[in-house]
């Protein structure tokens, strides 16, 4: 997808999350805000159109987007900006890590030893 296509769809989602994207032009890099109770997304009139897609692919990634469609390319282009998430376990995994572990046929049992005989030399013969 061109970049200019993929600013547009993004910019579309970060309206229906409920943004306004303004594009300025001044000394700054682009961002979120909250102004006067307003969620603003400001681009830099100077920047690429690369770079609009990654502030606003950046601003994506904190809201949830359940509940509006976007294409696969779109929602790929966001992921890259998702926090790396921990692996979830497989039911077999977790029943594996609750059950405790079988012994082998012949170890020991749980049950006190009896102790050793010794000869003491005074027993009866």
């Amino acid at each position: 997808m061109k970049p200019e296509k993929l600013v547009q769809h993004l910019a579309d989602a970060v309206r229906k999350t409920g943004y306004r994207v303004r594009t300025e032009e001044g000394n700054f890099r682009g961002g979120s805000c909250v102004f006067a109770e307003e969620r603003l997304v400001i681009l830099n009139r100077r920047m690429s159109q690369e770079e609009r897609a990654d502030v606003l692919g950046r601003v994506l990634a904190t809201e949830s987007l359940d509940t509006i469609f976007l294409l696969p390319e779109v929602r790929a282009f966001i992921e890259k900006f998702l926090p790396p998430q921990e692996p979830v376990a497989s039911d077999e995994e977790v029943k594996a890590d609750t059950e405790p572990a079988e012994s082998p046929p012949d170890a020991p049992s749980d049950a006190p030893a009896a102790p050793p005989e010794t000869d003491r030399g005074d027993a009866a013969p």
